[in-house]
């Protein structure tokens, strides 16, 4: 997981690729729109952690998302998650296996 999982890639995030809009998914459109609202700041900062990722060696895990409060338990900047977090169901089977899965690392 480690930083926040917009559905546009880096380059398009920067502004480096030109983004054909329509040919978007939805998904991405969605993120899209979340993304040129949010403070700068925030966008700033996930653009250097993407840039800087670098997977754990031997890791099955990256471990938990940047935005994730390790004391609430609760995102940081919930208003502007991407829409993979919007579409996770908090309780769900999906949910309770990535508790399980990261229950260790926080």
């Amino acid at each position: 997981m480690g930083y926040p999982a917009f559905n546009l890639t880096l380059e398009q995030l920067a502004g480096v690729e030109a983004i054909d809009v329509a040919s978007l998914s939805e998904l991405a459109r969605a993120d899209l729109t979340r993304w040129v609202a949010m403070p700068s700041r925030l966008r700033d900062g996930i653009l250097q952690q993407m840039a800087d990722y670098v997977a754990p060696i031997g890791a099955t895990l990256d471990g938990p998302c940047t935005w994730l409060d390790p004391e609430t338990k609760q995102c940081r900047h919930h208003q502007h998650r991407p829409q993979v977090c919007r579409d996770f169901a908090v309780g769900s089977s999906g949910c309770r296996q990535w508790r399980a899965a990261y229950h260790e690392l926080l």
